[in-house]
C-alpha cells in the first residue's frame, strides 16, 4: 500500500470512530470538526468508507448527513 493510500485509509478509521454512536449521523462540517482533516482528506475517507458500503449519506446540500450502516 503506497503512502497516500494508507493516509486515506487512517482517515477513514477516524471517520469511522467518530460516527460510532452519532446515530442521527454528522454533517461534513461537524466532521472535519471533529476529526481535524482537511477538506480533501475528509472526501477521500467518506469516499472509501462508501466503497465498501460502510456508511450512508442521506439528505443533500446543508441538510447532508454522514452515518454508520447498521448491520
Amino acid at each position: 500500500m503506497d503512502e497516500q493510500t494508507g493516509r486515506i485509509g487512517d482517515a477513514a478509521g477516524l471517520v469511522w470512530r467518530t460516527l460510532e454512536g452519532q446515530e442521527e449521523g454528522l454533517s461534513p462540517t461537524q466532521l472535519k470538526t471533529r476529526t481535524g482533516l482537511g477538506t480533501d482528506l475528509l472526501h477521500q475517507a467518506v469516499g472509501w468508507l462508501a466503497r465498501e458500503e460502510k456508511i450512508l449519506l442521506r439528505g443533500a446540500g446543508k441538510t447532508l448527513k454522514v452515518l454508520l450502516k447498521q448491520p
